[in-house]
């Protein structure tokens, strides 16, 4: 303790956040006290309706005054100096203020949150069933997870009276209690901000108020920044406090030294983060008060909201209430004659609430207000699904069916979905990596290490797919047949491949920001979760991502496309491991670097790919993406010359038979690649293989940090060779994909495929194998197996695909889990063969080759079973493709098209068959 503070010494002799934090704070809650009374003034002397959100806006600014108070007074204590700057008598006032800020946070958050929800939930009364479920979902997050963490800071200490008083006791960190929770605010608060904009944008409003509306719910944009800027006051306080629990009476409260100063910007920034909330939540009530005070911005000059038939003139129909009608809202003027009860008003549906005609007679002396009204309602017509869909600012046309879809659109929605191919190949890059640095800080035991591949493949690739991915993929066909327009609200109905782009999204985004509490705390079974999470979030989006591609275009070109499109999440790959160990982990070359606030950094790249994820979901809920049905894939194989449901061995149909192996091929092949992954330093430098002194995470955090070997490459070095050595194979297999279809003598994709796996179990087998004198001369095979290894899983999945017909999108499905192969051969060769049995490294990766000889029976079936050949060999031609292309064929069935090459052995079954019923 500075004896001179004691002395009154002057506040100007010693560094004070303490007048800052007063002033914004302060101004802040006068700012939210403000919209509070405007508010409540509105809907208390104009709509004359008070309801269930309006309470909770109450409860939520009692809060936040109770907490910017205790921050003002902790302010006048001392908040904003350090330890030693801060009197004796000061020391139990800031403490209490303190605990009372931490208390009331949480509620704080909550009530806001929970006002909005409930608006939310009041204006989708009976109308929008997806906004009302999602609404519901976010409420029971939203105070589920509040009222965990407010009991988590009441009990923050044992006893309790050691959070503010110096006494005996056990507390934990507040500021790391603080960070791990964020997450839980950014994702509500994405989700606050983002739920309505789908009702909104789709509205038909003249563009003057639409945009106005759009940007009174976006506001709470600016909720969501102030978040980021107080967890990034966070992080920077936590770089200089304790992330573990202490019982050490003499520190300051939480348990952290200097918390007085460090946390002194975050209070100030969390005071901000409640009360900006509070006026955002208020703002999009105020519209009969801003009609009221400034009636040019909603209303034209003759006292009638912007004219409804400007919109109907550019987009369509519009429903009209009969004569002598009172419209009744929230947002309108109520007339003196009618009043509105609190049945009629709960009854209002978004798009009643938000676009009725409400201003006819804002005062006494203008015309009267029982007026017609134009009412604008996005599904009073049926045209728009069929001629185009409309968002509100542009009208797009309708996209074809993706097996219709011409070489030009093809690529213009190819490229739009490979944003994914590129989103997960950077995500799978820098989670290798982080796995092995995530191992070291915790220094996790080496099952534990492989634990997080296994949860990554085995569990989010198995799981995903087929619980989530195919389900709701194939959504629409299982309720086509009693679909049909419910109400006059939207359509509810979702599915297909767009939905299931926005699904993976979200899910992968809430697994990438989970790792930053899981960071904070290197706790393992955090890490087990956001991988586990993360993965299953990118096995969805693979479900869909995948069959897209390869559907999406001429069908004599599937396997370029998707080609391509690994191509590109290879690159991203290579992108993200040169960040990784060239920026991330460049100064990790020794153990002693090793440490938790090295993942800071990475923490930041993962919020960032969140908040993509977020974007991007909100891109393709508004792109025009084409579909396609079972009942129109099925017809596509008509052009096949073999029946894909001709029986083949052991009874099974011909496709089946196709599928099975993919399946297996897959299974195995992902094995292969993630055991080259986890060998690949032990390979190259055989002599420094598990030293006793080192751990066994240690030794493979080696194989993806920069290292001080000397040589002219490192093994870093070799690594990104290698990555960069698989995509280049991907572009090569994709120009060969791309000529085969017209010239006779370029190998088809199935030879190809046989190629890439035979000479990658040749060169597997080399590294198994080969025990020279310079380990450097191992890189040869080594760069061959990943160069000859990068086309196989596109590969693999477009011939598995094909003549699947109507079992198409189950297919994908299928396939996609066949990823899930690293969740038990890792084990086998790292752990059991090595860790156990104390196999050389490349003796234990004879493995990868003998798994090779599984992935090759699907190539082997195809090259050397007949009709398997020509399942996956057939052609439609450019002529035909042509007419399936052609707008003036759109209205006939892909079969009449194509129905001049059906397959003879088809219509030998058929003819058969009928021959032996008349017989």
């Amino acid at each position: 303790m500075n004896p001179q503070v004691s002395h009154g010494l002057s506040a100007v002799d010693y560094p004070n956040r303490g007048p800052v934090v007063f002033a914004v704070t302060t101004g802040t809650l006068v700012l939210a006290t403000v919209f509070v009374v405007a508010r409540l003034t509105c809907r208390t002397f104009i709509v004359r309706q008070v309801t269930w959100d309006d309470y909770f806006i109450i409860l939520a600014w009692i809060l936040a005054f109770g907490l910017s108070v205790s921050v003002d007074y902790a302010a006048t204590k001392g908040l904003g100096r350090h330890d030693a700057d801060i009197s004796l008598q000061d020391w139990g006032p800031l403490r209490r203020a303190e605990y009372t800020f931490t208390v009331l946070y949480n509620p704080a958050l909550m009530a806001f949150k929970t006002s909005v929800l409930i608006f939310y939930l009041r204006l989708a009364k009976d109308t929008q069933k997806v906004l009302r479920l999602a609404s519901w979902a976010v409420l029971v997050i939203v105070n589920l997870a509040g009222a965990v963490l407010t009991l988590l800071n009441i009990f923050q200490c044992s006893p309790i009276e050691a959070a503010f008083i110096k006494s005996p006791g056990r507390c934990i960190p507040l500021l790391t209690e603080f960070i791990c929770s964020a997450p839980i605010n950014i994702v509500t608060d994405l989700a606050i901000l983002t739920l309505p904009l789908p009702v909104l944008t789709s509205m038909r409003l003249p563009p003057r108020q639409k945009v106005i509306l759009i940007i009174t719910f976006t506001l709470g944009i600016f909720v969501t920044i102030v978040d980021v800027v107080r967890i990034y006051y966070l992080q920077t306080a936590i770089n200089e406090a304790p992330s573990k629990p202490t019982s050490d009476p003499n520190a300051a409260f939480g348990g952290s030294p200097e918390f007085a100063w460090n946390a002194s910007l975050a209070l100030l920034w969390s005071a901000v983060e409640v009360n900006v909330g509070i006026t955002c939540a208020c703002i999009p009530t105020l519209k009969p008060l801003i009609i009221r005070i400034l009636p040019a911005m909603l209303v034209d000059p003759d006292y009638s909201t912007r004219r409804a038939s400007d919109t109907t003139e550019k987009h369509g129909p519009v429903i009209t209430a009969p004569p002598n009608t009172v419209v009744q809202d929230e947002l309108a003027v109520p007339n003196r004659t009618y009043e509105a009860s609190a049945d009629s008003e709960a009854q209002l549906s978004f798009s009643e609430f938000l676009t009725t005609a409400a201003a006819a007679g804002i005062s006494e002396g203008r015309p009267n207000r029982n007026r017609t009204a134009t009412l604008s309602n996005t599904a009073t017509t049926g045209s728009l699904e069929t001629s185009g869909l409309y968002f509100g600012f542009v009208n797009m046309r309708k996209p074809k069916s993706m097996i219709r879809t011409s070489v030009r659109d093809s690529l213009k929605y190819c490229t739009i979905v490979s944003i994914l191919f590129l989103l997960w190949g950077f995500s799978y890059g820098l989670l290798t990596i982080l796995s092995s640095v995530v191992a070291e800080i915790s220094n996790m035991t080496l099952p534990e290490t492989l634990g997080l591949t296994s949860i990554y493949f085995g569990a989010g690739y198995f799981f995903g797919p087929l619980l989530v991915g195919e389900w709701i993929l194939r959504h629409d066909e299982h309720s086509r047949r009693e679909r049909g327009k419910r109400n006059m609200g939207f359509d509810d109905s979702i599915g297909g491949f767009k939905a299931t782009f926005m699904l993976g999204l979200c899910i992968y985004g809430t697994g990438t920001i989970i790792f930053w509490p899981s960071a904070v705390l290197t706790s393992f079974p955090g890490f087990l979760i956001s991988n586990f999470v993360v993965g299953f979030g990118l096995a969805v989006l693979e479900t869909a991502a995948n069959p897209f591609i390869a559907l999406c275009g001429p069908m004599d070109y599937a396997e370029m496309r998707l080609l391509l499109s690994q191509g590109i999440q290879a690159v991203a790959t290579v992108i993200s491991n040169l960040l990784a160990q060239k920026v991330f982990f460049v100064q990790l070359s020794t153990h002693e670097h090793i440490e938790a606030l090295t993942l800071i950094d990475v923490q930041w790249t993962f919020l960032a790919i969140t908040l993509l994820c977020v974007s991007l979901a909100l891109l393709f809920y508004y792109m025009p993406l084409p579909e396609v049905t079972d009942a129109e894939l099925d017809n596509s194989t008509k052009y096949l010359p073999v029946n894909p449901k001709k029986r083949s061995y052991f009874g099974f149909q011909l496709r089946t038979c196709s599928l099975a192996l993919a399946v297996l091929a897959q299974w195995t092949y992902v094995a292969c690649q993630e055991i080259m992954g986890l060998f690949f330093h032990d390979i190259l430098t055989p002599e420094l293989n598990a030293p006793p002194a080192v751990s066994p995470a240690a030794n493979m955090i080696r194989a993806t940090l920069p290292d001080t070997s000397p040589g002219a490459l490192s093994n870093t070095d070799y690594l990104l060779i290698a990555h960069t050595a698989f995509a280049l194979s991907r572009f090569l297999a994709a120009f060969l994909a791309y000529l085969s279809p017209t010239h006779s003598k370029v190998p088809q994709p199935r030879t190809v495929l046989s190629l890439c796996v035979g000479l990658a179990l040749i060169s597997g087998s080399l590294v198994s194998a080969l025990r020279p004198r310079n380990p450097d001369l191992l890189t040869i095979p080594v760069m061959l197996f990943f160069f000859f290894e990068g086309p196989i899983w596109p590969l693999i999945y477009t011939l598995g695909l094909r003549g699947q017909g109507k079992r198409t999108k189950r297919a994908a499905a299928f396939i996609t889990m066949g990823a899930s192969g690293p969740a038990f051969w890792p084990f086998v060769s790292k752990f059991y063969a090595i860790h156990q049995r104390g196999a050389s490294y490349q003796t234990a990766f004879a493995l990868v080759p003998a798994l090779l000889v599984f992935t090759s029976c699907f190539s082997l079936f195809l090259d050397l079973n007949r009709d398997a050949r020509a399942l996956v060999d057939a052609r439609i031609g450019p002529e035909q493709q042509q007419m399936i292309q052609d707008r003036a064929n759109s209205e006939m069935g892909l079969d009449t098209i194509i129905s001049p090459t059906r397959r003879p052995s088809m219509d030998g079954l058929n003819a058969g068959s009928k021959s032996s019923q008349s017989g």
